[in-house]
């Protein structure tokens, strides 16, 4: 929507909630005063859903500003002497070269040292990270990091209160902040407690009414998670819709990656999987899908509260540094340098949004993840650790809701590392042994050939799988695909 009061203007979008009309009629501005205008602007930057705000004032540069939620990732680039922007890097690809890369970002992408930062793979471009602002006019762009956000600290609970009514009801408001419709909803149940306790709350209110999907794991924790979701399904009353992922495992050849075509190398590792599920989820009306994003960090512990539970943080992690690493790569200094400061939203969760979203987006679907609510986070934030530790809260509502020990403590790990393993057997390895030998990766200095060499030979002599080879190849065919569209599109012209 657009407002002006004849010198300034302001256009605003943003997330519906519950109760709250528009700003204005789609398609036109909204005349006001400008008293009720600096009001107006002050309720967009207040508001509680996510949002992206454009303002312009006469003789000053334009100001783009995020909202906290960070659901879209928000691109921004001076190209061409105008400020351009997308929630899809693609869309930018004609003002970046591909062999103009950020060496910081490339390093943290093949070491799987993810951070929340305003800088991309691509030199030039740039993400409109949570709260920040960016401005654009004679000197350019400039980005300008928000300020810390500030946390809440445990504490104990008052005798007499029922601390799983409280997370019931936080979590309902947070489900029903925005306006849906169940009968065009859907809701990840992938069997795990977080999507597992965002479900709960929608049947509550919608039960028989909203689709479950999941992707299907296969193997001996999949028969596990078939029986799980079946008791989940049983007592939430929803249809169902599954996909099994290892047929779809990533680098498959019916996928996009493996016909050419561009995904973003950090895009959804499986990115293939998830691809035919939305397309399914859409054909069957779909247009919101509720998510269980952000209950990892939702509940996680904080600094010495790990030493205090006896655990190690990160302990099922890869924490090896890959042998393949380049000297562009391993010259890098400054992998933690320029990182956003400390956020409402966990940046691990952010950084999944932005992972994720556009997959959503470009299915024509909206993912609305109710864990990350800053009213849910402020709650969690106060709870004791041993209502955090293990995600106890949430398997206690489940307990409660009479669901078997299978469902609230399954016995095995239910997770999908041997996807990527059997996509990399399968796939990867294969189309690697056809890539090495004019790998664009290698040319760059980000990976080095010998050793890239060495690996693939240990893998495809059957050695163990190094599922951190999978940047490298999903780095790899980005750049291919890149440079395919450009030449494409070069040849195009001159035929024309």
């Amino acid at each position: 929507m657009a407002v002006t009061d004849g010198r300034s203007t302001f256009i605003v979008v943003r997330e519906r909630t519950v109760g709250v009309l528009p700003l204005g009629v789609f398609g036109a501005p909204t005349i006001v005063d400008t008293s009720t205008y600096r009001r107006m602007v002050d309720q967009v930057r207040a508001w509680p859903l996510d949002y992206l705000l454009v303002e312009c004032e006469p003789d000053t540069a334009f100001r783009v500003t995020a909202g906290l939620w960070g659901t879209a990732p928000v691109y921004l680039s001076d190209a061409g002497g105008r400020l351009r922007g997308s929630w899809s890097l693609p869309d930018l690809r004609d003002w970046f070269i591909v062999d103009a890369l950020d060496d910081a970002a490339v390093a943290r992408l093949l070491t799987q040292r993810s951070r929340y930062t305003r800088r991309t793979l691509f030199k030039g471009v740039f993400e409109l990270t949570e709260r920040a602002h960016a401005t654009y006019g004679q000197d350019g762009l400039a980005m300008f990091y928000p300020e810390p956000a500030l946390r809440a600290r445990p504490r104990d609970v008052r005798p007499g209160v029922d601390i799983i009514d409280v997370y019931r009801d936080c979590l309902a408001d947070a489900v029903n902040e925005r306006p849906f419709d169940p009968d065009q909803t859907a809701v990840e149940l992938s069997g795990g407690m977080d999507s597992a306790n965002v479900a709960m709350t929608l049947a509550e209110h919608h039960r028989g009414r909203i689709l479950a999907y999941a992707l299907m794991i296969g193997g001996d924790a999949g028969e596990q998670q078939i029986r799980r979701r079946a008791e989940m399904l049983a007592h939430l009353g929803f249809d169902d819709m599954r996909i099994d992922m290892l047929p779809l495992a990533p680098l498959n050849p019916d996928g996009r990656r493996a016909r050419g075509d561009y995904v973003h190398p950090t895009s959804e590792p499986y990115f293939e999987a998830v691809e035919l599920m939305l397309h399914h989820a859409r054909q069957r009306g779909v247009r919101t899908v509720f998510t269980g994003d952000g209950g990892d960090e939702l509940v996680s512990l904080r600094g010495a509260e790990w030493d205090a539970a006896n655990k190690i943080p990160g302990c099922h992690a890869d924490q090896s540094t890959p042998s393949w690493l380049g000297p562009r790569t391993l010259a890098v200094d400054d992998i933690d340098d320029d990182h956003a400061p400390p956020s409402v939203i966990n940046e691990s969760t952010l950084l999944g949004f932005a992972l994720r979203s556009p997959q959503f987006l470009d299915a024509g679907l909206w993912p609305v993840s109710p864990l990350c609510s800053p009213t849910l986070i402020r709650f969690a934030e106060q709870l004791p650790v041993e209502w955090r530790d293990r995600k106890h809260i949430c398997r206690v509502r489940l307990g409660r809701a009479g669901l078997s020990k299978e469902v609230v403590h399954p016995p095995l790990r239910e997770n999908m590392r041997h996807v990527m393993e059997r996509g990399l057997r399968k796939y990867g390895i294969p189309l690697l042994g056809t890539l090495m030998s004019d790998a664009v990766t290698v040319d760059l200095g980000y990976v080095d050939g010998d050793a890239l060499r060495d690996a693939h030979r240990r893998m495809s002599d059957g050695g163990p799988i190094e599922t951190k080879l999978f940047a490298v190849l999903a780095l790899e065919m980005a750049l291919r695909a890149l440079d395919s569209t450009r030449h494409t599109e070069r040849e195009a012209a001159l035929c024309t």
